[in-house]
């Protein structure tokens, strides 16, 4: 099967994210449902040593109901970054989100093996920020390059330097489910833990 590989640019940059300038990811694949009317983007920048992520949704009525560091937030209206932090390694980890800012964060190579990470602490290790407005959501959030090296310690920011990836949008339990992404998927039910279809993030200086 021919899978055609995005390409996304991540920004080093030595100030603040200007998240005007920042790359769009579209996040507007409809996978095994009709979008419901959703529109949805993810941005991406490299900032003192960690990702900084910001996932964005215009969804009038999303479902809001989990708040803690176990529950599954994917049945909720949610944002979520898939991504290997090693270009050979198929190892990856899940950060999933509700509106509240609650996360479900996972490590492993498939949907069968990825291991539930507990983070007690994680609205500020990860620096979660919730935007809200009238019609519409967000997260914004960073991935400290000490936290991947926890799991991977060869991980380094390299010029050349390519990360596997995914964003999605999607609300299992909402009154129109749906299962949006960047980069398509191939599988023939639900299921976004699939590395084989990540799309390419590249690095490069400002």
């Amino acid at each position: 099967m021919n899978r055609m590989q995005k390409n996304y640019t991540i920004l080093c940059c030595s100030e603040q994210p200007c998240w005007d300038t920042t790359p769009i990811a579209n996040i507007d694949h409809s996978n095994w449902l009709p979008n419901p009317g959703i529109k949805a983007w993810a941005q991406i920048c490299c900032f003192q040593n960690a990702l900084v992520i910001r996932l964005y949704a215009v969804e009038t009525e999303p479902l809001v109901r989990f708040t803690g560091i176990t529950d599954m937030v994917c049945l909720d209206s949610c944002v979520e970054f898939f991504f290997c932090p090693l270009p050979y390694d198929s190892r990856y980890f899940n950060f999933e989100f509700n509106r509240n800012g609650a996360l479900y964060l996972g490590f492993g190579s498939n949907r069968y093996d990825s291991v539930r990470q507990l983070a007690p602490c994680a609205k500020n290790l990860f620096c979660i920020k919730q935007l809200i407005s009238e019609d519409s959501w967000g997260i914004e959030f960073q991935i400290p390059f000490t936290f991947i090296r926890l799991y991977m310690p060869e991980f380094a920011i390299r010029p050349g330097l390519r990360l596997r990836g995914n964003f999605y949008k999607c609300g299992d339990e909402t009154k129109s489910p749906h299962y949006l992404s960047w980069q398509k998927i191939h599988s023939e039910t639900p299921d976004f833990h699939q590395p084989r279809d990540f799309g390419w993030l590249n690095f490069k200086q400002s």
